[in-house]
């Protein structure tokens, strides 16, 4: 690496042949867009990723089903038993704490009369 940087051709020209060039006013503003563009999809994809506190009943049973079948594929190949209540009892819990730390308030069941 640092022979690459030390070259006197230069590391563009050491890397892409003699015939490259790398003109700083060219490459900087394209790797700028680039790295802005990264970043906006990044921000956008932890935006829209939920977790289980924030998710809505229809939303959790999918995200249930998919761990389920994961998991149990799992515990076969270990040669354990996968028992859902447990998974259940281990999620509630998990929620009931994000929404503690987190200050969401727990949803109150309806009365009904």
């Amino acid at each position: 690496m640092l022979d690459i940087l030390n070259n006197e051709k230069g590391p563009f020209q050491v890397l892409f042949g003699d015939d490259a060039s790398a003109d700083p006013n060219i490459v900087f503003p394209i790797v700028l867009a680039v790295f802005a563009v990264l970043i906006i999809l990044a921000f956008r994809i932890i935006l829209n990723d939920k977790g289980r506190s924030e998710m809505t009943e229809e939303e959790l049973e999918e995200d249930r089903k998919r761990f389920d079948n994961r998991m149990q594929k799992s515990a076969e190949f270990e040669g354990r038993e996968y028992r859902p209540e447990l998974a259940r009892a281990a999620e509630s819990a998990e929620i009931a704490e994000a929404n503690r730390r987190y200050g969401s308030k727990p949803e109150k069941p309806e009365k009904s009369a």
